[in-house]
């Protein structure tokens, strides 16, 4: 009768720490990053520096292919901030500054444009392209654009203004590509080399444009996680 009872208390204190260790185990896991679950027609909060009060932001959304995915903020200090989130060059935020003539280029890019009378451009025709979303602030007043570029509604002025935005601003240095059409940098000129003869070897075929491509997790890659 002893020795079972000394078995039974036994087995109890060995349970008791089985479950502490789990217990400690579970409180030093690492929580899992939040998911971002902002929409694709809506756009992200701006990415502030503190100080400063954001002036213009354009993020550029995914579509149906390999459409580079980030955002830029100009803040009122001449600071810029960029995340990269997928189908970059550059990956998670960066930041910069731009100089007086930049910001007054900028500036000049949103009058061109009558900014400030467009309204949202959102009809979806097709599923396959990507949004645009611009804001630009002038004094009190805050205006914001959404551009869904397969709306067919939309005028010319819009778009040449996000180019234009990406030019200033020189997203091009993070994004790898020229501007919304997501299509490479513009390639060395052509030399006048005499064509390789037919014993030649294969030619070597140009790297894909989004060869430095994202993760699939567009998460992985904001280090905001903004909801």
């Amino acid at each position: 009768m002893a020795q079972a009872l000394r078995f039974f208390r036994r087995a109890f204190w060995v349970g008791v720490a089985c479950l502490a260790c789990v217990s400690l185990a579970g409180c030093h896991k690492k929580k899992a990053a939040p998911t971002d679950t902002t929409s694709v027609d809506q756009p992200h909060p701006p990415d502030a520096v503190p100080g400063a009060a954001p002036i213009a932001t354009l993020e550029r959304t995914g579509c149906y292919g390999e459409c580079p995915v980030y955002r830029l903020t100009v803040n009122s200090d001449g600071s810029v901030v960029y995340v990269g989130t997928r189908w970059v060059k550059v990956l998670g935020r960066q930041e910069y500054r731009l100089t007086e003539a930049q910001l007054a280029e900028l500036d000049a890019a949103f009058d061109r444009a009558n900014f400030l009378r467009l309204r949202d451009y959102d009809r979806v025709e097709n599923t396959d392209d990507d949004w645009a979303h611009v804001s630009y602030r002038r004094g009190p007043v805050v205006k914001r654009v959404r551009h869904y570029h397969g709306d067919n509604s939309a005028p010319a002025a819009l778009g040449a203004l996000e180019d234009d935005f990406d030019r200033i601003v020189d997203s091009a240095r993070f994004v790898g590509t020229a501007a919304a059409s997501a299509s490479p940098l513009p390639a060395a000129p052509a030399t006048t080399e005499p064509a390789p003869s037919a014993s030649a070897g294969k030619p070597s075929v140009a790297p894909h444009a989004n060869d430095n491509a994202g993760p699939p997790d567009e998460t992985a890659a904001d280090p905001d996680n903004h909801p």
